[in-house]
């Protein structure tokens, strides 16, 4: 791998993990439980941008499989959340 992707792959995991925890930082200090849930969700899929840059930085192609199952599980998460904020309404 070239050194200008391995210093970009640097640069962006930081400013990942500087977004997950400035995410989780307003969790904390929410106004309300559905922000609290819609955040905790986009930390979710923070946490796994972060894995899936440190996976094209490592070379590994086992993790594919593992960043696959995780947006499925994300997204169902994604659903059954906003059913809780709606309160069960369709």
């Amino acid at each position: 791998m070239s050194a200008l992707l391995m210093w970009l792959l640097g640069i962006s995991l930081g400013i990942m993990a500087a977004a997950v925890v400035a995410t989780a930082v307003r969790i904390v200090i929410g106004p309300d439980d559905q922000t609290r849930i819609v955040l905790a969700d986009l930390v979710f899929f923070g946490a796994l941008g972060l894995f899936t840059l440190f996976v094209i930085r490592r070379g590994s192609a086992v993790a594919v499989d593992v960043m696959l199952i995780g947006s499925l599980i994300g997204i169902l998460s994604t659903v059954a959340l906003a059913r809780m904020i709606s309160g069960g309404r369709r």
